[in-house]
């Protein structure tokens, strides 16, 4: 099979339909291209081109070719762009893997801004438990994973850590109800704590919490979830432990207050984590606009 120079050469000069041109064009000398279209005719077997008065123009075999190599050509052209276009991050690919959708929530912003800037690139995201997604980070199938702090294995690195801490947070009504009181455990509003359920990871913070003040929990609503919770909190049904992180924009827009705002849950910490034997040009970029935190 003739290589890829005798046929960019044909392609070349058939869109020329000059030989000079086509010289200028590729940077050879006209010999050169006579020569290329010689050989190119002998191991297709048959004429190419023939000669006009102004140029050359292709033969009926000539055209039968141009429509089966012009697509060819492009496309091993454009494989020629491709570390280039990489390396410019308008091609590439992020996985990501989390174990919560507290994760999600806390990485939301940074994939946000990150798609912005560069919105040629793929993102991927999953959700798994915490020793899978260890699994598929250490095989390279993932670029980036998001969980709860731990132990890992030599080669997987934390990039960034993440502190979650749970304050209080009301409707206006509670709001005014206990902007003036003092926080006491002995007084505890017990009866106004909404609570995740007990399947929920952040469940057993909040019950530590309050085991370590001998306060027993016995509230009135245990919900699903951190949406449903925040729905009750809105619609003035109680007031609930969350971090402030998430709900920073619904705080700013008076739909929901700081109760007790001294009162604070040092819970969990979830970290970024790397396999550093996989390089990835797009995971280095998100994690440089990670390390900015200009998003904080």
């Amino acid at each position: 099979m003739a290589n890829y120079n005798l046929y960019k050469t044909f392609l070349t000069v058939a869109n020329c339909k000059n030989l000079t041109r086509a010289s200028e064009m590729l940077y050879i000398s006209q010999p050169a291209i006579t020569m290329n279209i010689k050989q190119l005719e002998e191991t297709i077997g048959g004429k190419l081109f023939e000669r006009k008065n102004k140029g050359v123009e292709l033969t009926t075999l000539g055209k039968i070719l141009y429509s089966r190599v012009n697509p060819l050509i492009d496309q091993l052209d454009g494989l020629e762009n491709l570390v280039h276009l990489q390396n410019k991050l308008q091609l590439g690919y992020l996985r990501i893997g989390a174990n919560s959708s507290n994760c999600n929530t806390m990485i939301s912003q940074y994939l946000i801004a990150f798609a912005k800037k560069y919105p040629d690139v793929e993102i991927d995201m999953v959700r798994d438990n915490q020793k899978d997604l260890l699994e598929k980070l250490k095989k390279g199938e993932l670029d980036i994973v998001f969980m709860d702090s731990c132990r890992v294995s030599e080669g997987i690195v934390s990039r960034k850590d993440f502190p979650v801490e749970y304050q209080l947070i009301g409707s206006k009504k509670y709001y005014d109800k206990y902007s003036e009181h003092k926080f006491s455990f002995e007084e505890f509003p017990i009866n106004d704590l909404i609570l995740p359920n007990t399947k929920n990871n952040s469940r057993r913070f909040i019950d530590k919490f309050f085991s370590l003040h001998n306060v027993s929990l016995d509230t009135r609503y245990e919900v699903d979830n951190y949406s449903l919770i925040y729905d009750f909190v809105k619609n003035g049904l109680g007031i609930a432990f969350v971090s402030l992180v998430y709900y920073k924009d619904k705080i700013e827009k008076g739909e929901v207050y700081p109760i007790f705002p001294d009162i604070r849950i040092n819970a969990r910490q979830f970290s970024i984590y790397e396999n550093t034997q996989y390089q990835n040009k797009t995971k280095d970029e998100f994690f440089k606009l990670i390390k900015e935190d200009a998003l904080i």
